[in-house]
């Protein structure tokens, strides 16, 4: 397995105009975040509307 170190040390030794390329490779990899969708409960008109189902299900 490579390390962090090992990564770091390969990346100085390689020349300024394959920095760029590298750098781009490395951003594209990166994960994007996503948005979380709230999960809205039925609308039954009770105690239950309105509330937020994942946080009160957590407690």
């Amino acid at each position: 397995m490579v390390t962090k170190e090992k990564l770091k040390k390969e990346i100085d030794k390689l020349p300024q105009d394959l920095l760029k390329q590298v750098y781009q490779f490395i951003h594209s990899k990166k994960g994007k975040t996503r948005k979380k969708n709230r999960i809205r409960s039925f609308n039954l008109k009770g105690q239950f509307d309105d509330i937020n189902i994942r946080e009160n299900a957590y407690e």
